[in-house]
């Protein structure tokens, strides 16, 4: 279960679809990695959660300073001058249906490894959201999807994060361990392991997906997680 005040409130308005799609994974070479739904100590780190040292136009060192006009801190270079925007990241992923189960992976690699988490990942640049929920079910779990409805948006702002959780179908029951997955597997509502999923985005992303499904419809739900994840 979630912790008291470990997710806000959920709003439900009316459902929409969309149509199937595609693939991707995510690095940022001048920036200092930051894990998925988790952060470092916020006292050195700007508004997107990561440390920058070295402008990535010239190669010099950047200082942290509000530029004019601004309202907010800002990595600015010494030596050219440009200012470095950083902004929350986009995580997409999917819920994969087949008959009555959905598709689970157990994570390979830290934060939370061996934990459970439905497929998800970061957005690349040229993707859509479709694009990238599809390619992230094929990299963790070897699976061929078709997005459906948008499930769950979870703005994780003490992670500097937006979670943007789709429904799925699978093409056909047929999947495996990707590099970054342990194990996967087709689970029935009964099956899931609660105590042992990855993420608190991912829980609220599960239980409104069977919430939806027993009720008979396709709503999409908004939610806030404001408290890092306890380890």
């Amino acid at each position: 279960m979630l912790g008291e005040n470990q997710l806000g409130c959920s709003t439900t308005v009316a459902a929409w679809s969309q149509s199937p799609q595609e693939s991707w994974t995510h690095q940022n070479p001048v920036v200092t990695p930051c894990g998925f739904d988790s952060l470092p100590g916020l006292e050195a780190l700007h508004s997107d959660g990561c440390a920058l040292n070295f402008c990535s136009n010239c190669g010099s060192p950047v200082v942290s300073k509000i530029p004019a006009g601004d309202h907010l801190p800002r990595f600015v270079c010494t030596n050219c001058g440009v200012i470095h925007y950083k902004n929350p990241l986009l995580v997409l992923g999917c819920v994969p249906q087949w008959e009555d189960k959905i598709l689970l992976c157990r994570r390979a690699i830290e934060p939370r490894l061996g934990f459970w988490t439905v497929p998800a990942g970061f957005m690349e640049n040229g993707e859509t959201m479709q694009n990238a929920a599809a390619r992230e079910c094929r990299e963790e779990a070897m699976a061929e999807v078709a997005i459906g409805s948008l499930l769950a948006v979870v703005n994780v702002t003490h992670a500097y994060q937006v979670h943007v959780m789709f429904r799925a179908r699978l093409l056909a029951p047929e999947f495996g361990a990707g590099s970054e997955s342990l194990e996967v597997g087709l689970y029935t509502e009964a099956q899931i392991p609660w105590p042992d999923l990855a993420f608190p985005s991912g829980e609220f992303t599960l239980r409104k997906f069977f919430a939806d499904r027993a009720a008979g419809r396709e709503d999409y739900h908004f939610t806030e997680l404001t408290r890092p994840l306890r380890s």
